[in-house]
């Protein structure tokens, strides 16, 4: 019951996309064809407030229904989200360059750590805390790499969120990420169908507003998730890492 109120995230993304789509502010809020870009027309991007609006629809239904009790990581997740969101939907009107970029990031993680989230498999507060942000960044701006091709990033998303959400609800029971993540999971549902079009070019791109905002509550959600019961089996350690490998080999490549 409490991932079917989250799914609410899927048909809620849809709405406000198409809502988007038939606003004057697709013909201002663009995205133009670039060198490392695979498209050659310019495009609406504002695909992101749609994942954002259903991202919040989804948490926001299961916490009115009382399926979901309020949390301060929940508030961690959707306030570091909402940072991201802000900063992206700024940067995809007006190119803010890397560091206001990684100011915004750094912030974003600053919200998440302060609300509880935390590698808890690692002794050292300094240390965990030094992991944790190379973590919620490096995945934020891995799938801010990862949003070059029509559906990459967000399927990618889409699956390693299902994922995610199995493993709260059949394995490592735990109703706050089972809820963060299949609301995630629909939203990039709610997408897609916008972004890939067959025989047809993507009438919107998610732009960095979404990207962004995807990469952090992967991230975020893979730290509520396995690593706090760490201690059961290795396989539970590994176990984000494993269903976020695409992003992560991705990214050290782009790096290298």
């Amino acid at each position: 019951m409490t991932a079917a109120l989250a799914v609410v995230a899927l048909p809620a993304t849809a709405l406000v996309i198409a809502a988007l789509l038939r606003s004057p502010l697709t013909r201002r809020i663009v995205a133009t064809p670039r060198g490392d870009r695979w498209h050659d027309q310019t495009t609406p991007a504002l695909g992101g407030v749609g994942i954002f609006a259903g991202l919040a629809v989804g948490v926001g239904a299961a916490l009115a229904a009382g399926a979901l009790e309020p949390s301060w990581p929940i508030g961690g997740v959707l306030g570091g989200a909402s940072v991201l969101f802000l900063v992206g939907l700024v940067d995809d009107i007006h190119p803010l360059g890397v560091v206001p970029k990684l100011a915004g990031q750094l912030g974003a993680t600053g919200i998440a750590l302060a609300s509880g989230i935390q590698v808890e498999i690692v002794g050292d507060d300094v240390l965990a805390t030094g992991i944790a942000v190379v973590w919620i960044v490096g995945m934020t701006n891995a799938f801010n790499f990862l949003d070059n091709m029509d559906g990459l990033a967000a399927s990618l998303a889409g699956i390693a969120l299902v994922y995610l959400a199995l493993d709260a609800a059949m394995v490592h029971e735990n109703t706050t990420v089972l809820v963060l993540a299949a609301a995630g999971a629909a939203a990039c549902a709610g997408f897609l169908p916008f972004n890939v079009r067959r025989g047809k070019s993507a009438a919107i791109f998610m732009g960095d507003s979404g990207s962004q905002v995807l990469g952090f509550t992967l991230a975020t959600v893979a730290l509520l998730t396995s690593w706090k019961q760490a201690g059961t089996t290795v396989a539970t350690i590994i176990l984000p890492l494993l269903i976020l490998a695409v992003p992560i080999v991705d990214t050290a490549l782009v790096v290298i």
